[in-house]
């Protein structure tokens, strides 16, 4: 494992932003004097993340995960702490020497490694290709389409010969014909080794990581009915996961806080030609939820932009429900022009575009919409069950202005009574959540949070802990109390944020980030609240003992010596249980 000194990994820490850091993978909001994301832990719908700035950590009260700038990074990567360390000063640009590679804990799966080889020479072959005589054709075609030089070279475009030209190249730098057939880059048969995507211009495909993982190519030829063909399902290359130009858009869709979807690569490109960055598209009219669950990571908002024709307007009525679902702000591009945006730009210019973006309307907009269009309105029946239908969509929006609106809406379009539609019921909030469970509150736990609390603002209350109480009862609550003293004794710090980096038990560290993100923790205590929490840690810790003398006093077969020591243990264990209680009445 390599080795990075306890000076850098404080250094680090103490200058990472957590929220810039956590908003390069996320969209980051802010409320108040915090920010609030979606969940990338778990299946979350409305931002249950909190992150702030001042104590370092973020916390999900939902799932439970939390921690500091290292945490995030490492769960979110799943990348080891080192790995974390040094990702987060190549961020905030900080000095730091040291050689992870094969020292560090993740391993690097071998096979696809030399597919993501294979892919990337293959695409700098086709782009090399694309300026020979031999591609004159194809590099005229993407000029009159309005694709210049810079556009090429950011989307790597290229072109692949006739015939086995990129598997002869590939073969003769020393890449093996299995790694090249499994990426789909060549195809076997009984006639020879051929090219996938010879003579065709060739679009490259990255998953989100930037990895190059396939091809989109087209073909000119006017008789070949396969205009485009994609990658097939390889190791690394599964259609229903990938996002197309993900890898370029996410930081202008965090900045922005908007993505734009579309249908195809050339639309995407055509965004970029208006200058438009914060565009992918989902490589034909299927959206799955792995690619809506990468979409809400980079924007809170997503903007639809499919093609306008009957296939592009049902799976924009698919994906926004499925957008919805997973907590995403949905809006959609109306688009009455007839056109894509690829056509729009080459026959309009950027400002056919921008025209067609003002036209962005509310995802119930375009069901309401979309459900008139498909539904024989002079049928009754029919009618009735696209009110069904749209009431049940009305009914999850959050607004009773908006509720009332569109139901008002839906009535005047189909010139149906309808009523109000009330707010669905909604799940009760979960209030109290440990270690990934739902837990009944208990008046001792809850003074041990308390008492952690004080401990963690203050070194005298953690020494009035150690001289009068010394234990807690819980068990992850011993942990970190004795987590605490120790920091304390050694290092005379116990600042949250340093603390997460001080163990590796994960309940440890999701206590401390809960208990920290509490509101009792920004509230100021004396030792009066103090010496109430570990009276009550007492109270709790007696009627334990209580009770198991009296189930050892039950018991049949004692001879009377051990029944009179259990009975007089059971006698001073009662006495000072009273003392308390009686002190717990006075206070």
């Amino acid at each position: 494992m390599a080795k990075i000194s306890d000076r850098d990994i404080d250094a680090i820490r103490e200058k990472a932003d957590i929220v810039d850091v956590i908003g390069h993978y996320i969209q980051v909001q802010r409320k108040g004097n915090s920010y609030v994301s979606i969940c990338p832990f778990h299946d979350d719908h409305d931002p249950s993340m909190s992150i702030s700035p001042e104590k370092k950590i973020y916390k999900c009260f939902v799932c439970g995960n939390g921690g500091n700038v290292y945490t995030f990074v490492q769960n979110y990567e799943n990348i080891s702490f080192p790995e974390a360390v040094s990702r987060v000063a190549s961020l905030i640009n900080y000095p730091l020497q040291v050689e992870l590679g094969q020292q560090s804990h993740t391993v690097v799966d071998p096979h696809k490694e030399a597919l993501y080889k294979v892919m990337d020479e293959a695409i700098q072959f086709t782009m090399y290709q694309l300026d020979t005589p031999d591609a004159s054709t194809e590099r005229k075609y993407l000029q009159d389409r309005g694709l210049d030089d810079a556009l090429i070279q950011t989307f790597q475009i290229g072109y692949n010969p006739t015939g086995s030209a990129l598997y002869h190249f590939l073969h003769a730098k020393g890449y093996k014909d299995s790694d090249m057939n499994q990426a789909n880059l060549i195809r076997i048969n009984e006639s020879g080794t051929f090219d996938t995507f010879a003579s065709r211009i060739t679009f490259p495909i990255h998953d989100e990581k930037g990895h190059p993982i396939g091809f989109s190519a087209r073909i000119l030829d006017p008789n070949n009915p396969s205009k485009y063909i994609n990658t097939n399902e390889t190791e690394i290359f599964t259609k229903g996961d990938i996002v197309y130009n993900y890898h370029r858009a996410k930081a202008t869709a965090r900045k922005e806080g908007k993505i734009y979807v579309c249908e195809g690569v050339t639309d995407v490109i055509a965004f970029a030609k208006a200058g438009i960055q914060n565009a992918v598209c989902t490589l034909g009219t299927s959206c799955t939820e792995h690619q809506i669950n990468l979409l809400k990571n980079i924007a809170a908002k997503v903007v639809f932009c499919y093609d306008g024709d009957h296939a592009g307007q049902a799976a924009t009525l698919r994906a926004v429900h499925m957008a919805r679902k997973a907590g995403c702000d949905v809006l959609v591009i109306r688009n009455l022009t007839g056109k894509d945006p690829d056509d729009l730009v080459r026959q309009q210019g950027k400002q056919g575009l921008e025209d067609l973006l003002k036209d962005e309307i509310t995802w119930i907009e375009f069901v309401i919409q979309y459900q008139i269009s498909q539904t024989n309105m002079n049928n009754y029946s029919d009618k009735k069950e696209l009110i069904q239908k749209v009431q049940a969509d009305i009914s999850t929006l959050s607004d009773e202005v908006d509720r009332r609106y569109f139901t008002q809406m839906l009535a005047e379009l189909t010139h149906m009574p309808i009523d109000y539609v009330p707010t669905q019921k909604r799940p009760v909030p979960i209030d109290t959540y440990s270690r990934g469970r739902l837990v009944v509150p208990d008046g001792s736990l809850d003074a041990e949070d308390l008492i952690l609390i004080m401990m963690l603002k203050s070194s005298g209350f953690a020494h009035t802990f150690e001289v009068e109480l010394g234990y807690l009862n819980d068990k992850v609550h011993k942990l970190l109390a004795m987590l605490i003293i120790d920091s304390l004794h050694t290092l005379h710090d116990v600042d949250p944020s340093h603390l997460i980096d001080r163990t590796d038990k994960q309940d440890v560290k999701d206590l401390l980030t809960r208990l920290v993100s509490l509101p009792a923790y920004d509230v100021e205590y004396d030792e009066a609240v103090l010496a109430g929490a570990i009276r009550k840690v007492k109270i709790t810790t007696l009627q334990k003992e209580k009770e198991a003398y009296f189930a050892q006093l039950s018991q049949s077969g004692l001879n009377d010596a051990s029944q009179n020591v259990l009975m007089a243990k059971y006698l001073e264990c009662i006495q000072k249980l009273r003392r308390y209680l009686d002190e717990e009445d006075n206070n």
